[in-house]
């Protein structure tokens, strides 16, 4: 239940060593580099490191190599090779531009057997098209177009019967548009153009050709194939060319990924220099991140060996322009639902971390309304080997713990797949071997009416419970951040949980054990004396941290405005206990529903029984997982986290180039 200590590392040296110190710095992977412009309150000496990266260029001609060849890059073996990247960059451009030479052929042939395929399409509408087409584009006082036009539009033309002008000679007809052309003399072809552009005429641009359309397509066609022939001719070369080059594919290969990974490994650092500044008129860098602090020595150490350099260690504080990275530390057992906390935000490096908690509740909360022997371990395993093991989601390690929470709970209520009375036996020799003896042979008997009343309490007691251990948990997070004022006077902090505790032992006293604890001291006290402070909260918190308050202009207003804040305050506290009620609804409905699929299932007989009982078992173990599981945070995130927990955290990202490499492979 901790955040793990930071400190801030300071390195200063000549910008001839930046690289150097990048390297040192990042590569045990535990050092979080930080924009160091964003430290530095006057910036008027500073300058951005802003040089365009020269490994760019490379790395995206490898990768483009690697893809045209379609090769599947290896991983880069724990010995780094050093590599000229003069030799690497003149490899790389000699076999980019042989390639895009190809390239830039094959793209034009490609594009010319398209023309021609369009050019085939087009005139095959026109084929029926008898005269010469080249005779036809050089008339000089006749205009042509061709076309198509909609054949509800082709119809309309007899409209213009008086206009010797606008007449259509169709070609072809397909199912939505005649093709043909129209013809007029050249001081006439505006009016006809206009005419049939009102009627959806769509103008195609017939390709330039001698002979009739029919000469036209076998030309255009024998033109098609002497262009694939080519392109085909192009692929043979390209290939031969790829062959020549790797040679024995393996240690091509093997070449190749040394070279992808020594490149990206360069631009990879060169990018980090971004982060330093630079004092403009010298040529001294500052270079600043966060590390562990049980990692500062070795670094320390490392960073010794290159002399000029200057280092010092700080400690955060708390008007630092930057607060620390989280980095969360948590026993094994509860480090799966660092997921959870992680959802919802982490929280800030002064906070609380709430891992322990959240995963206590969660464990138990979850394993209540879901209690069943039968279908936790089922949920287990499969959360453990197909979630987890095998699609690898996160969520797969907290839910096969939550599996072994619901198996537990299903032995107190005896249900085992939705049989309620398999557990009997056991439950009798655990009487006859420990002398405890339940009334109803098992610990909850869900098949009695007066179990229900028992769990509902329950349910609200447990509520109660957590709420008040949240609150405990915000006055300690408040007192870490040294909020004094806010620990003592908020409704989360020590007043809130006064009244909180003391409103609901009275209720409980009275009600449910008959002890008369609602007297009037105690009433005074404990109730009406914390509801005032809450009441003035705001006043007493100002005034305890010394800031001035600023007078109401109309103290009605404010007074009126404080009384609603209270009402919701007190709301909130009976809400958020009220709302643990769905844990004894789950468990009722969980047995309702394993109830029904026993009264189906007992309407049939033999093999129909056992199927419906085996589907209804994984019906209901899907839907309520699924359900408990929203459920389950929903407590933890509305009940729970809003007391305590900002989330304004921002993470430990520590950077190590090998790792950095293979995630972006």
């Amino acid at each position: 239940m901790a955040i793990t200590k930071m400190k801030l590392l300071r390195v200063a040296g000549d910008m001839a060593d930046l690289d150097r110190a990048i390297e040192i710095c990042c590569e045990n992977g535990e050092f979080h580099i930080d924009q160091a412009m964003s430290y530095f309150s006057d910036k008027r000496e500073l300058m951005a490191i802003s040089e365009e990266n020269p490994y760019n260029a490379c790395l995206t001609k490898l990768h483009d190599l690697i893809a045209g060849a379609r090769l599947k890059v290896m991983p880069p073996g724990d010995d780094k090779k050093e590599f000229d990247i003069e030799e690497i960059t003149n490899y790389v451009d000699t076999l980019s531009e042989k390639l895009n030479n190809y390239s830039a052929t094959y793209q034009q042939l490609t594009a010319d057997i398209e023309n021609c395929s369009r050019s085939i399409e087009l005139l095959g509408h026109f084929s029926d098209f008898g005269l010469n087409l080249e005779e036809v584009f050089s008339c000089k006082f006749v205009k042509i177009r061709f076309g198509r036009m909609p054949e509800e539009s082709f119809d309309k033309l007899k409209y213009y019967s008086d206009n010797p002008y606008i007449v259509a000679f169709p070609c072809s007809v397909d199912r939505d548009y005649v093709w043909g052309f129209y013809c007029a003399p050249e001081d006439k072809i505006a009016e006809a153009d206009r005419i049939f552009h009102s009627l959806y005429w769509e103008r195609l641009w017939v390709p330039s050709a001698a002979g009739t359309p029919e000469e036209a397509i076998s030309e255009i066609s024998v033109r098609k194939v002497m262009l694939e022939a080519q392109r085909e001719e192009l692929d043979a070369q390209k290939a031969a060319l790829w062959e020549k080059e790797k040679g024995d594919d393996l240690q091509y290969i093997v070449r190749i990924s040394e070279y992808l990974a020594y490149v990206s490994e360069k631009k990879a650092k060169f990018d980090l220099r971004r982060n330093a500044v630079k004092y403009s008129k010298t040529s001294v860098f500052v270079l600043l991140g966060w590390l562990p602090e049980e990692e500062c020595g070795e670094l320390f150490a490392r960073l010794d060996k290159i002399d000029g350099l200057y280092c010092t260690l700080e400690v955060p504080e708390s008007d630092m322009s930057e607060s620390p990275p989280v980095k969360l530390k948590n026993r094994k057992l509860f480090k799966p639902f660092e997921f959870f906390v992680e959802m919802y935000g982490l929280p800030s490096y002064s906070e609380v971390d709430p891992t322990p908690f959240v995963a206590m509740m969660y464990f138990l909360v979850f394993g209540m309304m879901f209690s069943d022997v039968g279908q936790g371990l089922v949920l287990s395993l499969f959360s453990w080997f197909v979630l987890w093991k095998k699609m690898k989601m996160p969520l797969g390690k907290p839910i096969a713990l939550c599996g072994i929470s619901s198996t537990f709970f299903g032995f107190v209520f005896g249900s085992v797949f939705g049989f309620e009375h398999w557990l009997n036996p056991f439950w009798e020799w655990f009487g006859s071997k420990t002398g405890i003896v339940f009334h109803e042979v098992k610990p909850i008997n869900l098949e009695n009416p007066d179990t229900v009343q028992t769990l509902i309490l329950s349910a609200v007691g447990i509520g109660a419970f957590l709420v008040a251990c949240a609150i405990l948990m915000s006055i300690y997070s408040k007192l870490k951040q040294r909020k004094l004022a806010l620990a003592l006077f908020d409704q989360n902090g020590v007043v809130g949980l006064v009244f909180y505790c003391a409103l609901l032992a009275g209720i409980v006293g009275e009600v449910l054990f008959k002890i008369h604890m609602l007297t009037i001291p105690y009433i005074i006290l404990l109730i009406v004396v914390p509801l005032v402070l809450l009441y003035f909260k705001e006043l007493l918190i100002e005034h305890f941290e010394g800031t001035h308050h600023k007078k109401p202009e109309k103290m009605g207003e404010y007074l009126m405005q404080s009384f609603f804040e209270l009402f919701e305050v007190v709301l909130n506290y009976a809400s958020n206990t009220i709302s643990f009620l769905r844990i004894g609804a789950f468990i009722l409905i969980h047995a309702g529903m394993m109830k029904v699929v026993f009264t189906l299932a007992e309407m049939t007989s033999g093999a129909a029984y056992v199927i419906i009982v085996i589907l209804g078992n994984i019906i209901i173990m899907g839907l309520e997982a699924l359900l408990v599981g929203i459920q389950s945070l929903r407590l933890v995130f509305y009940e729970m986290f809003s007391r305590f927990f900002d989330g304004s955290g921002r993470a430990y990202k520590p950077i190590k180039l090998g790792e950095r490499l293979s995630s972006k492979k």
